[in-house]
């Protein structure tokens, strides 16, 4: 018979191993909850001091990636060297540094403004020395806390790789929390707190998956380091192909989606959240969907995109969107299942991590920063759906001679030097840091068009409806056709100012349509992010407005909230911001602190013009609210687009002016325009606070 002193050990033991996979899987799913987190919050932060510009965006995937990469390899130097005792007393220490030195999350001292040169640098330094450590020590939790659950007795205790899932499904709502919940709810500062008080409750779980780990009564476990199985080089490579692949193809297809399918905002949630979806369940114990079955459907999606891209079926945008995002989802899942497959035992489980973690960096590098370099198409999407069929186990385990693999290895070089070599003598599509720019005509020869995704941004006539040739000065069509929204207010305002402008800001250059409702006399300069946009509106083999209409226009590279920054105050008549497509919009050119700022460049009576036009968004109420709560008036005009202005590629605008209160709008406007009394329902947008999901409702809901 048990001694009293005996069955209360036995119950506290049980009671232990029966908190042991809560507080796991708990503390790993805050882990990858904070993970995702800190990412869009802080690259929210920083947008301003870069002007929003999307290589900001680029330039945080980049660094969280390395981080992600550095973060395991600490993970599998603690497993590989101390004992869980000590690596915890080790890994909290630092998250201890975290708590003491790095939080709040917020914008370092010392980089108020960026320099002119060497921004990419600039902008690694802010993020290392603002958010390195916290994301750092957050990265290392989930290989470490599975590592340390193999050795707690649990009956699951052999295979931790379920709570890989659990990882992913943090991450996975994360990433769907942060654009639908916090960002249209939060402002920056409460959301660092938040984060703050999210990352004390980690530090706890992690010292209590520590002490269930330590505190197990019996065997040497926890006072030895973990002594990894040997693996073969061969494997390791084998896994790092299986992780590049899928990261490369979620880059590949985000592109070719947004540039080649619809544009969109928040198109990226879509893919990045099916790649996530696919951790979580082939890391199940019990997989929801089976490995054959994906390798089977991998098939006939291959087929169905090989007809589409010969016979070009009417799809529609919705039927290509769920096609290529199936490609995705079932191609993470070949080789994410491959790699559930092919995992170690426990032992090596941080060394397999690393490597995925490796594979997933040059991937998103590859697609991310070599493709758009490399290639004026998306051409990588293509090469990767290639690679997603080679990571099937049908062709890795072939194992060809030296011989064949030398020949096959040929091949590879010469064909990859063919693409490249094809890519670079396009003409129809220029591919710069911002995405593709391709220039087509209509199918009568009409018109000349130049678009970004499925946004056009500019056409010019090139044969009149009877085929003759246009010749002479060319007619600004699209939304800057003579008597459409943006026209009429440039010249309401010119009006109300006796006739003439003095100095103009124009923000955004397209096919330079805009140049042509310049006046004699009048100082046009034109701000714009992306060079290769300058470089099709200059080359008069493409579009001749510029040449015919402004040819000495100056040009300022750069975005506009810091280029325009560097204007002297009050020298403007007019700023007219054409930034905003159905893309993802710079948000950061439509907050107060941004009208702040046009305001400072203006003269006294001086206007801002905003074109907000947008298959996506409804933009007006939040020039409203934002213009009310600086004080300003704004007028906005609500356009009519009949079919025969459409077929003659006259596409009439919605535009926005706002202006001190008493400042005069001129003629056309007071007319025609209705001025916006008071800020409305809508709450101002800033650069702490934006609800891009309440701008997009906004434009569903029934009027």
């Amino acid at each position: 018979m048990e001694t009293p002193i005996v069955q209360a050990g036995a119950d506290v033991g049980m009671r232990r191993m029966s908190a042991v996979l809560p507080v796991y899987a708990g503390t790993i799913f805050l882990s990858a909850f904070l993970l995702f987190g800190i990412q869009p919050m802080f690259a929210k932060m920083v947008l301003p001091k870069l002007g929003g510009s999307p290589a900001v965006w680029s330039t945080a995937m980049v660094f969280f990636q390395a981080i992600l990469l550095a973060g395991y390899a600490y993970a599998h130097w603690l497993v590989g060297r101390f004992s869980v005792r000590r690596a915890a007393l080790i890994h909290i220490a630092l998250m201890i540094v975290v708590v003491a030195t790095s939080l709040p999350i917020g914008i370092a001292a010392g980089f108020e403004r960026p320099p002119q040169q060497g921004e990419f640098a600039w902008l690694l330094l802010l993020f290392a020395v603002s958010v390195g450590l916290p994301f750092f020590a957050v990265s290392a939790n989930g290989p470490l806390l599975q590592a340390w659950f193999a050795r707690t007795g649990h009956a699951h205790a052999r295979d931790p790789y379920f709570l890989y899932a659990a990882s992913n499904i943090g991450s996975f709502l994360a990433l769907l929390a942060y654009p639908f919940v916090v960002e249209p709810t939060l402002r920056l500062a409460t959301q660092a707190s938040a984060w703050a008080w999210g990352f004390g409750l980690l530090l706890a779980g992690i010292t209590a998956c520590a002490g269930l780990c330590v505190g197990r009564p019996a065997g040497r476990l926890d006072t030895m380091p973990l002594v990894a199985e040997p693996i073969p080089a061969s494997r390791k490579l084998h896994w790092l192909v299986l992780a590049f692949v899928p990261s490369g193809l979620l880059v590949a297809v985000t592109a070719h989606i947004s540039t080649d399918v619809a544009s969109g905002p928040l198109l990226w949630v879509a893919p990045l959240a099916l790649f996530l979806l696919t951790f979580v369940i082939v890391f199940q114990r019990r997989p929801l969907l089976r490995h054959g079955w994906m390798l089977n459907t991998q098939l006939l999606l291959i087929l169905g995109y090989m007809v589409v891209m010969v016979f070009n079926p009417p799809l529609g945008w919705g039927g290509e969107l769920v096609l290529h995002l199936a490609i995705l989802f079932v191609t993470a899942m070949v080789a994410h299942g491959e790699l559930a497959r092919l995992r170690p035992s426990a032992a090596a489980l941080t060394g397999f991590y690393l490597w995925m973690s490796l594979g997933g960096v040059l991937g998103g590098v590859f697609a991310a920063l070599l493709a758009p370099l490399l290639f004026n198409s998306v051409a990588e999407y293509p090469i990767l759906i290639v690679a997603g069929m080679l990571c099937r186990p049908s062709f890795t385990s072939l194992r060809p001679s030296r011989l064949q693999g030398a020949v096959l290895a040929g091949l590879a070089i010469v064909g990859a030097g063919a693409l490249v070599s094809h890519e670079a003598s396009r003409t129809d599509m220029v591919r710069s840091f911002f995405g593709v720019h391709r220039i087509s005509e209509t199918p009568d020869g009409r018109f000349r068009i130049l678009s970004h995704g499925s946004t056009v941004h500019g056409a010019q006539r090139l044969r009149q409806d009877d085929g003759t040739l246009v010749s002479g000065r060319p007619e600004p069509l699209t939304y800057y056709f003579t008597g459409g929204g943006i026209a009429d207010a440039i010249h309401s305002v010119r009006q109300a100012r006796g006739g003439t402008l003095g100095a103009v800001a124009a923000i955004g250059v397209g096919t330079g349509s805009l140049s042509c409702q310049a006046r004699s006399g009048e100082d046009w300069r034109f701000y714009e992010i992306d060079p290769a946009v300058i470089r099709i509106a200059t080359d008069p083999a493409r579009f001749g407005f510029l040449n015919a209409c402004a040819p000495s226009t100056d040009f300022v590279i750069g975005d506009a909230r810091l280029t325009l920054g560097d204007a002297r105050d009050g020298s403007l008549d007019l700023i007219v911001v054409d930034a905003f497509s159905s893309d993802a919009i710079p948000v950061h050119l439509l907050t107060g602190e941004a009208l702040a700022l046009y305001m400072r460049k203006l003269k006294p009576d001086g206007a801002v013009l905003l074109h907000i036009s947008n298959r996506n968004m409804e933009l007006g109420s939040v020039v409203r609210a934002t213009a009310a709560a600086q004080g300003l008036t704004s007028w906005i005009n609500e356009p009519v687009r009949s079919a025969a202005d459409v077929q003659a590629m006259r596409l009439a605008p919605k535009v926005a002016i706002v202006l001190r209160p008493g400042v005069d709008p001129g003629p056309i406007i007071a007319g025609s325009w209705q001025e916006q009394a008071g800020p409305g329902p809508t709450r101002p947008w800033s650069d702490d606070y934006a609800d891009v999901i309440g701008a997009i409702w906004r434009q569903l809901s029934p009027k």
